[in-house]
């Protein structure tokens, strides 16, 4: 016989993956968690679909990424939600957590920021040559464009060819500032 111990509740916020909080018509949602499964982020979505054009969503982002689908899922739903979404930017912010940052209706950049870019990365399970082979050609050849339409006005194009090639690209809080400055000044 095994005995199974309930799980102790806590009907504290901060103990969830997500936290959200509520004040009046401003939501601030922490993703200081990696970036994880997108089920993590089921709130988060359901509110930015159906957050009103009076309400402010703050992601406050201190994150070094993580897992790519939850970050399409997520720009996805700031792209299409009705509230002023604000990045707010804290410590470290990098890969995936620097393509939510972007999608954002704006961006702070707090002190000491490190914001790092740089290409895709991936593992493949068990599968057949022909299988792997047809998926990392989609994957490259999808990810790529969609990486230059997301830092697109970010960066320049020879930086973005330089991340697609490997290189890693590190900004402090002053050049991320400035260059989100000049992206919505391009827009």
């Amino acid at each position: 016989m095994v005995l199974e111990l309930e799980k102790p509740k806590s009907d504290s916020i901060w103990d969830d993956y997500v936290p959200i909080i509520k004040d009046r018509d401003k939501y601030t949602v922490y993703l200081t968690e990696q970036i994880d499964m997108p089920a993590n982020y089921n709130k988060l979505i359901h509110l930015l679909n159906n957050a009103k054009s009076h309400e402010i969503v703050d992601l406050v982002i201190n994150n070094g990424g993580g897992i790519i689908d939850s970050g399409f899922m997520i720009i996805n739903a700031i792209h299409t939600s009705d509230a002023f979404v604000t990045a707010k930017l804290s410590g470290t912010v990098a890969s995936v957590a620097t393509i939510i940052a972007l999608a954002c209706d704006t961006l702070i950049a707090e002190p000491n920021l490190s914001f790092m870019i740089h290409n895709y990365s991936a593992s493949i399970g068990h599968q057949k040559g022909h299988e792997l082979k047809a998926y990392q050609n989609f994957t490259d050849k999808e990810l790529n464009k969609t990486f230059r339409e997301v830092y697109k006005d970010f960066l320049t194009e020879e930086e973005m060819t330089d991340v697609i090639d490997g290189k890693d690209i590190w900004l402090n809080t002053e050049e991320v500032q400035t260059r989100w400055t000049n992206k919505e000044a391009q827009q």
